[in-house]
């Protein structure tokens, strides 16, 4: 019988080429997939962490044993799947893992967190230097932008799995609560599996980010491919507010934060 996994993201790209781009490449996925048997939930629009939980609910009903985590803002080649299945595949300590990926504003830090106190969980900027001989690094947090994640971990963690919050992300509320609750998991990043966030015209990778860097600060700008909602010209306006490096610990707040939803 084959062994289940459920690939999952949420749909905010309104361009027919990327909603087709992204069809195509989640085929290929299933296609070369072939000891598996391959779910999509994919709703187009929800919010985050909505769809997320949404997608572990057609896991658990499905008997999924990984579910399998990207955003529609990124690129990746169809083989990072089963490239990190293969990981937590030999490696049973490993329980969460995502492939290296950088945030898409600068300064362009790594998506994944550690504590350096025991209520203060930072981005963890200087990584490089812990990643292990086999290319993975142990973190205390992911962000889900390309992620997979066993499915034993929803079956012990309580619903709801994901919560987006005032100090804290969805992914960051998953992994905490799931460490909580399960005892001492392996979280993990494989810094040898990149993926990139699309910039609209560059995509951001290890290469790109320093070139990046370098553009925003020689020339003083700030987002210049992609502006959001938090967008301002100058880096040197954005590096006080638009450089958070420190997120609230939700560990305490759980039973709060899950009787106002």
């Amino acid at each position: 019988m084959k062994k289940k996994i459920m690939i999952a993201t949420n749909l905010y790209q309104v361009d027919p080429v990327v909603y087709a781009s992204q069809m195509n490449m989640m085929y290929r996925v299933g296609k070369d997939l072939t000891d598996w048997e391959v779910f999509f939930s994919a709703p187009w629009r929800l919010p985050i962490d909505k769809a997320r939980d949404m997608a572990v609910q057609n896991a658990l009903k499905n008997d999924c044993q990984y579910l399998f985590f990207y955003d529609d803002d990124m690129f990746l080649h169809p083989n990072v799947v089963e490239k990190l299945l293969r990981r937590v595949e030999e490696n049973p300590d490993i329980h969460i893992i995502q492939a290296k990926a950088f945030i898409r504003g600068y300064p362009y830090d790594p998506m994944i967190f550690k504590f350096v106190e025991e209520d203060k969980l930072q981005l963890y900027v200087d990584f490089e230097k812990d990643v292990d001989e086999n290319g993975l690094l142990k973190v205390d947090a992911v962000g889900c932008c390309c992620t997979l994640i066993d499915c034993e971990l929803f079956k012990r963690t309580p619903e709801p799995w994901f919560v987006t919050g005032l100090g804290h992300t969805e992914d960051v509320y998953f992994c905490l609560k799931a460490k909580t609750y399960t005892g001492n998991i392996g979280i993990y990043m494989d810094n040898d599996i990149e993926v990139g966030h699309l910039l609209d015209r560059p995509i951001l990778t290890s290469y790109s980010r320093n070139v990046l860097m370098k553009m925003n600060e020689e020339y003083d700008l700030n987002q210049i491919w992609m502006p959001d909602q938090k967008f301002v010209p100058s880096i040197k306006d954005a590096k006080e507010p638009l450089a958070p490096t420190k997120y609230m610990n939700p560990i305490e707040q759980f039973s709060k934060i899950e009787e106002a939803i």
